[in-house]
């Protein structure tokens, strides 16, 4: 398959993906006052499990795509998500309201090993189209506020969902009825088949990935609701949440941009430490600031934070053969999403304890192991003459 219908296929996914599984952190406002009895840590609970098995489900989703193929597998994501949505939105209370993100999170656990590999045995400018697949997911973290605040206020808490879920038949539909090939670039004479797997590097990415999910998602989880208790307004609450995050979010849109074009033209492994590095201090100034600085420092924290996305995909396609490389990205978003997904229920503690806006600055502070890791990873990868442009 060209790589323009791989980048169709794979933009609508990971749109779709990202669209799902951020619709929890806005509609939270509303299920906080439908089930009042539910304190922050018990609703932080609930996208923790949303979000571990949408971490952890990317372990055998790797393994899958190696031995299944990449195309297969993103069908099963796409209808299996739809029918997840389907059961979430049907069945009452908090207990069902919990299986139902499971089962979308699993689901949704299956796309990025498979979209990825799918690229990356494609394409002969992996950042760059990293970068542009990079992009989808930032419209689809946009429109999952954005859309998902707007449905929820006029319809309830369940009309995104559905939406966002009949968007996934439509896909999966379409790519059924494609004619894609993901194995062209795994044949032995191909040159990416000569590429070794090293695992000193691997080992760097994945612990810059753990920290780096850490912060993510914590921020994220709460930062619609940190918004909707900071500013005042007529709109619904869940709608203010939902706006200002959106607009963070589209700011991802260019951080995902930028990272794609700077991994092409310099060793994405010494830039790696900067982008991971920058996050830091704009947490921290989340933390401390009001009103429309606030929202300036996030959008600013939404660039860099995004930014890393392509480069860090890019050095795992680098460091790692194609026959292993649906396990190894499956590692990756294993580690990422799904050790990040304790974030969620942590970020609900001290949003309990301290209130939500300590949250950004312990977030910032777990990201100083990450910048030790890119410094090893910048040492090692220089030590054995990586190219990773």
């Amino acid at each position: 398959m060209d790589i323009r219908r791989v980048l169709i296929i794979t933009f609508l996914g990971h749109l779709i993906n990202h669209s799902l599984t951020l619709i929890y952190p806005v509609v939270m406002i509303q299920l906080a006052t439908l089930y009042p009895q539910a304190s922050l840590t018990t609703l932080g609970l609930l996208g923790t499990v949303h979000y571990l098995l949408y971490g952890l489900g990317a372990f055998p989703a790797g393994w899958l795509t190696d031995r299944l193929g990449a195309r297969n597998i993103l069908l099963i994501f796409f209808i299996g998500s739809a029918a997840a949505v389907v059961y979430l939105v049907l069945a009452p209370g908090l207990i069902n309201l919990a299986v139902g993100l499971a089962l979308l999170g699993l689901f949704c656990a299956l796309y990025h090993p498979a979209g990825l590999t799918l690229i990356s045995h494609t394409s002969q400018r992996i950042s760059r189209h990293l970068g542009i697949h990079g992009v989808a997911g930032s419209v689809g973290l946009t429109l999952g506020p954005l859309v998902g605040g707007a449905l929820a206020a006029w319809f309830g808490w369940r009309a995104p969902f559905v939406l966002f879920g009949f968007l996934a038949v439509i896909a999966g539909i379409y790519l059924g009825l494609s004619s894609a090939n993901d194995t062209a670039h795994q044949s032995p004479s191909h040159q990416q088949a000569r590429r070794p797997t090293l695992i000193h590097p691997l080992i760097y990415c994945y612990l810059i990935g753990i920290f780096m999910g850490l912060a993510h998602r914590g921020t994220l989880n709460f930062l619609p609701l940190h918004f909707s208790h900071v500013f005042e307004s007529a709109l619904a609450p869940v709608m203010v949440g939902g706006f200002l995050t959106a607009l963070v979010l589209a700011c991802g849109i260019l951080g995902q941009t930028l990272g794609g074009l700077w991994g092409d033209h310099s060793p994405r492994y010494r830039i790696m430490v900067i982008v991971v590095a920058l996050n830091i201090p704009f947490l921290i100034l989340m933390t401390v600031t009001r009103g429309y600085i606030l929202v300036l420092t996030a959008v600013f924290w939404g660039v860099v934070n995004f930014a890393y996305q392509p480069i860090a995909n890019a050095l795992i396609s680098d460091f790692s053969n194609p026959h292993q490389r649906g396990t190894l990205f499956g590692v990756m978003h294993g580690l990422t999403f799904g050790v990040g997904a304790l974030a969620a229920t942590l970020a609900g503690a001290i949003g309990d304890r301290w209130g939500t806006a300590t949250i950004f600055a312990v977030m910032g502070v777990l990201l100083l192991p990450a910048v030790a890791a890119g410094l090893l990873l910048r040492g090692e990868s220089t030590a054995i003459s990586i190219d990773s442009r």
